[in-house]
C-alpha cells in the first residue's frame, strides 16, 4: 500500500513539474510571436533558476530533516489565501505607488518596508492564527541548528557565485569606488536589511504559507511548489504594465498587458522554484531567509549604502 502511494505521488509531482514547463515554454512561444521578445535573458533565467539551482537545493538537503509543519484547515486557509492575492496586487500598485513619491532617504525605504511587514507579513499571519489557531512558532518554524542551517550556507554560496559572475553587482560596486569601511559596513547592514525586506516578506507568504497550504489542499508538496510559483509571477503583472519605471525590469516605458504577464510568468516565476525546494525540503523559514537575502545582496549593495548615505 506504501509503495503504491509513493508511486501515485511521484506521478503526481512529475505532471506538476512538467505541466509547469510545458505552460513556461508557451507563453514564452507566445511573447517571441506577438511581441518579438527576446529570449536569451529568460532561457539563462530558466537555466539557472529553473534547472540548476532546484537540483543543486535537491542535492544540499538531502540528509536534512524538513522541521515538522500542519496546515489544520487547507481549503479555507488556501482559499483565503489566494484572495488576499488581490489585496497584495492592489497594495504594490496604489499604495506603493503613493510611497514611491517620498523622495527623502532613508525615509522612503523605511516607509516602504514598514507597509510590506504590515501587508504581507503581520495582516495574512493574524488571518492564519485566527483561522487555523496557531502558535508563531507553528506558523513559522525555526532551527538556527548547524545541521538545518547548512543548506542556507551552500546555496547562499551559489547564488553569490553567480550574482559574481553573470550579474551587475560587483560590476556596480567597483564602478561606485567604495571605501574599505563603507563595504566593512554597508556589507553586513545591507544583508541584515535584505534579510526583512525579501527574505521574511516574501517567504512567508509565498513559500510558508501559500506554497504549503497550496500543498496541502493539493496533496502534493510539487504541486504546491509550481502553483505557488506562477502566482508569485501573477503577482508582479499588474506593477509592470502600471508602473514599469518603478519596477526597473527591461520591458520598455509602456508594454502592453500581454507582455507585462507574460514576462511575470517565463521570469519572475522562476525565481519562486529553487527557493519552494528548500521550503519543501526543511520547512526551516531561516533557511529561505538567508537565502533569499544572499541572492539580492551584490545588485542591492550600493543602492542600500547611497540610501542610508555612507557614499553618493
Amino acid at each position: 500500500m506504501g509503495s503504491m502511494e509513493n508511486s501515485a505521488s511521484s506521478i503526481r509531482a512529475r505532471t506538476y513539474v512538467a505541466a509547469y514547463f510545458a505552460f513556461w515554454a508557451a507563453v514564452l512561444m507566445l511573447l517571441r510571436t506577438f511581441e518579438g521578445f527576446e529570449a536569451g535573458e529568460v532561457l539563462a533565467a530558466l537555466l539557472f533558476l529553473g534547472v540548476i539551482f532546484p537540483t543543486l537545493a535537491l542535492l544540499v538537503t538531502r540528509r536534512v530533516s524538513a522541521l515538522p509543519y500542519v496546515v489544520r484547515r487547507p481549503g479555507v486557509e488556501t482559499a483565503v489565501l489566494v484572495m488576499y492575492l488581490g489585496v497584495i496586487a492592489w497594495v504594490l500598485v496604489s499604495g506603493f505607488g503613493r510611497i514611491a513619491h517620498i523622495g527623502t532617504e532613508p525615509l522612503h525605504s523605511v516607509v516602504l518596508l514598514g507597509a510590506k511587514l504590515v501587508t504581507v507579513v503581520g495582516f495574512p499571519a493574524a488571518i492564519m492564527l485566527a483561522l487555523g489557531h496557531y502558535s508563531i512558532a507553528e506558523l513559522m518554524p525555526i532551527s538556527l541548528k548547524w545541521r538545518e542551517l547548512r543548506p542556507a550556507l551552500w546555496m547562499s554560496l551559489a547564488a553569490l557565485l553567480v550574482q559574481s559572475f553573470l550579474g551587475r553587482g560587483l560590476h556596480d560596486i567597483r564602478e561606485a569606488h567604495l571605501p574599505v569601511w563603507v563595504l566593512a559596513v554597508a556589507t553586513p547592514l545591507s544583508f541584515m536589511w535584505l534579510m526583512i525586506e525579501v527574505g521574511v516578506v516574501e517567504e512567508f507568504f509565498f513559500r510558508v504559507l501559500l506554497q504549503e497550504r497550496l500543498a496541502a489542499a493539493l496533496r502534493s508538496p510539487w504541486g504546491g511548489l509550481v502553483v505557488a510559483a506562477v502566482l508569485f509571477g501573477l503577482l508582479h503583472a499588474p506593477g509592470f504594465y502600471l508602473r514599469p519605471a518603478v519596477t526597473q525590469e527591461a520591458l520598455g516605458s509602456h508594454p502592453s498587458l500581454f507582455m507585462a504577464v507574460g514576462y511575470s510568468i517565463v521570469l519572475t516565476s522562476l525565481a519562486g522554484l529553487f527557493l519552494g525546494v528548500l521550503w519543501m525540503r526543511t520547512k526551516n523559514f531561516a533557511v529561505l531567509v538567508i537565502v533569499h537575502a544572499a541572492g539580492d545582496l551584490l545588485p542591492n549593495l550600493v543602492p542600500w549604502a547611497k540610501a542610508f548615505h555612507l557614499t553618493r
